[in-house]
């Protein structure tokens, strides 16, 4: 898969998720980050948790239509990485 096809598909999450979750999503990386400099090994763990947390949720807000879009999206970059 080239760059393009990665920012295709990141670009399909991002175009579907609300902004309560995107923000979400930012405010746990800006902790897991801040951690990653200045706490515990056990702070950093727990960031990273939160950071795989909020974009679980994130991905679980997403509804049916838009999850459909996503994989098609998918599809297809897989479709052109296996042609090419």
């Amino acid at each position: 898969m080239s760059k393009i096809d990665h920012a295709r598909i990141l670009n399909a999450y991002l175009s579907r998720l609300t902004l309560a979750d995107m923000n979400a999503v930012y405010n746990a990386n800006q902790a897991w980050a801040y951690a990653a400099m200045n706490d515990s090994h056990s702070s950093l763990m727990q960031c990273r948790s939160g950071f795989y947390t909020a974009v679980s949720n994130a991905v679980n807000n997403l509804i049916q239509h838009d999850i459909a879009y996503i994989e098609q999206v998918i599809s297809e970059e897989s479709d052109h990485a296996n042609n090419t």
